[in-house]
């Protein structure tokens, strides 16, 4: 019809590559945290995102690919809650010690048992990859803890106890069994260890208030 001009659809904008990486990693890591990772069907993110089959393996070509990325967000994201803490001159170390514990606490009560169990059970590189990455921020409580372990204990002793605790407590049925969170579980716990290991100078009944 003369003086009529026809109307195109507007263009989609295009989402950068590294975008839709990220979309496809945050949709997975809500779903498999919450539900466990056998749980999570590659399909199911495709869907969810609106995005080819074909789109979503040319990212991640496996689920193992996929998990590995989730669990490297984890890290990330345990990493930048440590460093997004500067504490007082006066209380340095042990205020970074709190913060640890909570941060320590928040990043394993987001994971559900059941995707710390097909972790384990289904994709061994990502496990190996989750296992270092609690080691390395054991070794970083470990290194705060040290000047505020009490002068008469062997501090070796004093860390491998901790360390048997935590392994104990971030068991998924410790704190099932328990019926409690396993940041509480977690937060009590080593505020247990602390009342015979560190040095008391109100720093216990500091970890007790927050």
């Amino acid at each position: 019809m003369a003086g009529v001009q026809s109307k195109r659809p507007a263009r989609k904008a295009r989402i950068a590559p590294e975008q839709v990486r990220q979309q496809i990693v945050d949709a997975f890591a809500i779903k498999a945290k919450a539900i466990g990772l056998r749980g999570v069907m590659m399909g199911e993110i495709a869907t969810e995102l609106r995005v080819s089959a074909s789109t979503l393996y040319k990212h991640f070509p496996s689920k193992e690919a996929l998990t590995l990325a989730c669990v490297e967000r984890w890290a990330d994201e345990f990493a930048a809650a440590e460093a997004a803490f500067t504490p007082a001159p006066k209380r340095a170390a042990f205020d970074q010690f709190l913060h640890w514990i909570d941060v320590w606490s928040d990043a394993h009560g987001a994971l559900s048992p059941a995707f710390v169990r097909d972790l384990e059970t289904d994709y061994p590189a990502a496990f190996k990859r989750f296992r270092a990455v609690i080691n390395q921020r054991k070794r970083q409580g470990a290194a705060l803890l040290r000047p505020q372990l009490k002068p008469e204990l062997d501090e070796r002793v004093a860390l491998a106890v901790l360390d048997l605790i935590m392994t104990t407590v971030l068991r998924p049925e410790f704190a099932d069994r328990l019926r409690i969170s396993r940041h509480e579980a977690i937060r009590t716990a080593v505020a247990i260890w602390a009342g015979g290991a560190l040095d008391r100078r109100g720093q216990l009944r500091a970890l007790r208030a927050r």
